[in-house]
């Protein structure tokens, strides 16, 4: 019963993920097509508009790959694995997520420095928003990328995939029934 639990806690917990990123897609949209349209027709602008579409693209960035990282569709080599045999492709992938867990977490730790200088000389970013709080992305985007790597280190390659996903390009294994 705690794992159907927990499942129904992680699958909501990924439909807000999803819908944040649709939405943030969106107001991206919106402000651009906004900023374009009030410029051409008449000449003028959001002045916070060119800050906040690139604060946006950072968050979506960020955001974007780590659901490519829960879906395990981020960039990977995946040559050396397939030439393994399957006890040492587990370990491989095993070795594989921890690194990118390490490299991920020092993402974040470094991140968070930034952050921390931000905060000591903060400027304004749009007005009454500090310039750091748009860095805030890099910390938590990162942070939770090393925990999804962290947690998917000793699942396996085919583990947790999807009903009718493709087979796993790391093992060549169909879905999970």
């Amino acid at each position: 019963m705690p794992a159907q639990r927990t499942r129904r806690w992680l699958d909501g917990l990924h439909r807000a993920e999803d819908m944040l990123l649709a939405a943030l897609v969106a107001a991206l949209l919106l402000l651009s097509v906004s900023q374009i349209g009030l410029r051409v027709f008449f000449d003028t602008g959001l002045a916070w508009a060119e800050a906040a579409g690139r604060a946006g693209v950072l968050w979506l960035a960020l955001l974007g790959a780590l659901a490519a990282t829960r879906e395990r569709r981020h960039i990977a080599i995946d040559v050396l694995p397939r030439l393994l045999p399957p006890r040492l492709r587990r370990l491989a992938w095993a070795v594989a997520q921890l690194a990118a867990s390490a490299l991920c977490g020092s993402l974040a730790w470094l991140g968070w420095g930034l952050v921390r200088l931000e905060r000591e000389a903060p400027v304004p970013f749009i007005e009454g928003i500090p310039s750091w709080v748009p860095m805030l992305a890099l910390p938590l985007g990162f942070g939770l990328m090393a925990l999804r790597f962290l947690l998917t280190a000793g699942t396996g390659p085919g583990a947790d995939r999807a009903p009718g996903a493709p087979p796993s390009p790391e093992t060549g294994e169909g879905a999970r029934p």
